[in-house]
């Protein structure tokens, strides 16, 4: 299975969740896992050497990709249960590639209208890819949320925006969390560093609400999906 985690607005946290869902997968659900780095900052490529130089961490598999890369994902398909690919905050080739073949894809907007700004291009670039590979299964979420609750009206703004132009938005969202950024520099993830914490309970939700969304579309009947509330 390919999971791309990408979109237009650099900053929004796309290697921290491509990371901690490599994880999440590679941990607790006992899976292969591949990151795929098509970032040229080498953000998660040089994540993943802190977390294989430490001992007592699952190692991951971690290789860089530019430009054309879909005959390059769809044979490591083939070799792990999960690819997951951390693509850089800009249309190019790679995310466009990326975008024919994955099949989850999860779309990072902080509730910033800069960020914001970007999806109408998203909408395009999504119906496009779509008519190569119509068994996509995309979603927008909103991440680096401000834990205020007088601020939870910016969250749902953002998914008002995204809604008005009928792309799917999950209700699990990310907040501004210390943690992610202190795992990050010691090669962890929030699953591994508080296994029972906010963070960690944010991550299991968004990924298994990206899936679900896809088991319901298939007719697998609606699964319910952990709603998180702003807090402190």
């Amino acid at each position: 299975m390919i999971i791309l985690v990408g979109g237009e607005k650099g900053g929004s946290g796309k290697s921290c969740l491509a990371q901690n869902i490599a994880v999440y997968l590679r941990t607790e659900k006992s899976s292969s896992v591949l990151i795929v780095d098509c970032d040229p900052q080498r953000t998660t490529s040089d994540w993943i050497q802190e977390r294989n130089a430490s001992e007592g961490l699952a190692p991951i598999n971690c290789v860089q990709l530019y430009g054309k890369i879909r005959n390059d994902l769809l044979s490591l398909r083939q070799h792990y249960d999960y690819v997951v690919i951390d693509c850089g905050g800009q249309d190019n080739l790679a995310l466009r590639s990326s975008m024919a073949v994955a099949d989850h894809i999860l779309i990072p907007l902080r509730p910033k209208r800069r960020d914001l700004k970007t999806v109408p291009h998203m909408e395009d670039l999504l119906a496009t890819c779509k008519m190569v590979n119509p068994k996509m299964n995309a979603a927008f979420v909103v991440t680096q949320c401000p834990s205020l609750p007088s601020l939870a009206s910016r969250i749902l703004e953002a998914k008002e925006v995204c809604r008005s132009f009928e792309i799917p938005v999950l209700n699990s969202v990310t907040y501004s969390r210390n943690i992610y950024d202190d795992s990050e520099e010691s090669g962890k993830s929030v699953v591994e560093s508080e296994p029972t914490g906010k963070a960690a309970i944010e991550i299991r939700s968004i990924f298994d609400e990206l899936v679900a969304r896809s088991k319901e579309e298939k007719g697998h009947g609606p699964v319910q999906s952990q709603t998180i509330h702003a807090v402190s």
